[in-house]
Protein backbone atom coordinates (compact mmCIF):
# COMPACT_ATOMS: atom_id res chain seq x y z
CA UNK A 1 0.00 0.00 0.00
CA UNK A 2 1.17 3.07 -0.95
CA UNK A 3 1.62 6.27 1.19
CA UNK A 4 0.74 9.12 -1.40
CA UNK A 5 -2.41 9.04 -3.74
CA UNK A 6 -1.33 10.46 -7.42
CA UNK A 7 0.09 13.90 -7.92
CA UNK A 8 -3.14 15.92 -9.57
CA UNK A 9 -1.31 19.00 -11.61
CA UNK A 10 -3.40 20.54 -14.70
CA UNK A 11 0.04 21.08 -15.78
CA UNK A 12 1.67 17.91 -16.06
CA UNK A 13 3.86 19.37 -13.22
CA UNK A 14 7.36 16.95 -12.58
CA UNK A 15 9.80 17.22 -10.18
CA UNK A 16 13.10 18.49 -10.64
CA UNK A 17 16.24 17.91 -8.59
CA UNK A 18 18.95 20.80 -9.64
CA UNK A 19 22.08 22.19 -8.60
CA UNK A 20 20.91 24.08 -5.82
CA UNK A 21 17.47 24.07 -3.62
CA UNK A 22 16.64 27.26 -5.00
CA UNK A 23 16.50 25.71 -8.41
CA UNK A 24 14.89 22.51 -7.26
CA UNK A 25 10.79 22.00 -7.43
CA UNK A 26 9.64 21.70 -3.87
CA UNK A 27 6.55 21.60 -1.84
CA UNK A 28 4.73 23.37 1.41
CA UNK A 29 3.80 20.60 3.32
CA UNK A 30 0.47 21.49 5.16
CA UNK A 31 -0.16 19.27 8.09
CA UNK A 32 -4.43 18.60 8.79
CA UNK A 33 -5.81 17.47 11.82
CA UNK A 34 -8.16 14.63 11.52
CA UNK A 35 -10.65 14.54 10.49
CA UNK A 36 -10.64 17.88 8.37
CA UNK A 37 -9.07 16.67 5.28
CA UNK A 38 -12.26 16.64 2.93
CA UNK A 39 -12.90 20.56 3.01
CA UNK A 40 -8.93 21.32 3.21
CA UNK A 41 -8.34 19.23 0.24
CA UNK A 42 -11.02 20.12 -1.61
CA UNK A 43 -10.45 23.62 -1.43
CA UNK A 44 -6.90 22.75 -2.35
CA UNK A 45 -7.72 20.36 -5.23
CA UNK A 46 -10.14 22.77 -7.45
CA UNK A 47 -7.06 25.50 -7.14
CA UNK A 48 -5.10 22.64 -8.99
CA UNK A 49 -7.27 21.72 -11.22
CA UNK A 50 -8.04 25.87 -12.01
CA UNK A 51 -3.92 25.73 -12.60
CA UNK A 52 -3.74 28.48 -9.71
CA UNK A 53 -1.30 25.70 -8.28
CA UNK A 54 1.33 23.79 -9.65
CA UNK A 55 0.43 20.29 -8.54
CA UNK A 56 -1.16 18.92 -5.36
CA UNK A 57 -0.64 15.54 -3.63
CA UNK A 58 -2.16 14.40 -0.05
CA UNK A 59 -1.51 11.31 2.29
CA UNK A 60 -3.02 7.91 1.62
CA UNK A 61 -4.84 5.73 4.98
CA UNK A 62 -1.66 4.17 5.68
CA UNK A 63 0.11 7.76 6.02
CA UNK A 64 -2.12 8.66 8.51
CA UNK A 65 -2.33 5.52 10.65
CA UNK A 66 1.52 6.13 10.70
CA UNK A 67 1.60 9.90 11.51
CA UNK A 68 -1.83 10.24 12.90
CA UNK A 69 -2.71 13.05 10.67
CA UNK A 70 -3.17 14.09 7.01
CA UNK A 71 -0.18 15.74 5.33
CA UNK A 72 -0.92 17.61 1.78
CA UNK A 73 1.83 18.38 -0.61
CA UNK A 74 1.43 21.99 -2.61
CA UNK A 75 4.19 22.16 -5.48
CA UNK A 76 6.38 25.22 -7.11
CA UNK A 77 7.98 24.84 -10.07
CA UNK A 78 11.03 26.20 -8.45
CA UNK A 79 11.86 27.43 -5.29
CA UNK A 80 12.90 31.14 -5.64
CA UNK A 81 11.40 33.57 -2.89
CA UNK A 82 8.85 35.01 -5.48
CA UNK A 83 7.54 31.80 -6.96
CA UNK A 84 7.24 30.40 -2.94
CA UNK A 85 5.43 33.52 -1.85
CA UNK A 86 3.00 33.20 -4.66
CA UNK A 87 2.38 30.23 -3.82
CA UNK A 88 1.85 30.53 -0.28
CA UNK A 89 -0.13 33.13 -1.10
CA UNK A 90 -2.80 31.09 -3.18
CA UNK A 91 -2.84 28.69 0.20
CA UNK A 92 -3.78 31.59 1.77
CA UNK A 93 -6.52 32.60 -0.45
CA UNK A 94 -7.48 28.95 -0.18
CA UNK A 95 -8.16 29.60 3.72
CA UNK A 96 -5.09 27.32 4.79
CA UNK A 97 -3.80 28.68 8.12
CA UNK A 98 -0.95 27.65 10.59
CA UNK A 99 2.67 27.82 10.23
CA UNK A 100 3.75 25.87 7.31
CA UNK A 101 7.07 24.55 5.97
CA UNK A 102 9.11 24.24 2.56
CA UNK A 103 10.99 21.72 1.42
CA UNK A 104 13.06 21.69 -1.70
CA UNK A 105 12.76 18.14 -3.68
CA UNK A 106 16.46 18.65 -3.74
CA UNK A 107 16.37 17.79 0.45
CA UNK A 108 13.88 15.24 0.09
CA UNK A 109 16.15 13.48 -2.88
CA UNK A 110 19.50 13.73 -0.69
CA UNK A 111 16.84 12.64 2.58
CA UNK A 112 17.39 16.05 4.39
CA UNK A 113 15.30 16.98 6.90
CA UNK A 114 15.88 20.78 6.76
CA UNK A 115 13.45 22.97 5.19
CA UNK A 116 14.05 25.77 2.79
CA UNK A 117 11.10 28.32 4.41
CA UNK A 118 8.54 28.78 6.73
CA UNK A 119 5.04 30.61 6.08
CA UNK A 120 6.46 32.68 8.67
CA UNK A 121 9.64 34.16 6.56
CA UNK A 122 6.92 35.72 4.17
CA UNK A 123 3.70 36.54 6.18
CA UNK A 124 5.12 39.99 7.42
CA UNK A 125 5.70 40.96 3.79
CA UNK A 126 2.75 39.94 2.70
CA UNK A 127 0.62 41.79 5.27
CA UNK A 128 2.66 44.75 3.98
CA UNK A 129 1.71 44.26 0.42
CA UNK A 130 5.60 44.57 -0.38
Amino acid sequence: MRLWHPTLSKTDFRSGVRDSDEASTGKWIVTIKLPDIGKVWEEIEDAAVEGRLAAVKKSTLLMRQKIGHDLVCIYCARSDQETVADCLAVLRDLGVEGDLFYKSDRATDENRDDHLYRSSDFEVVMKLGC
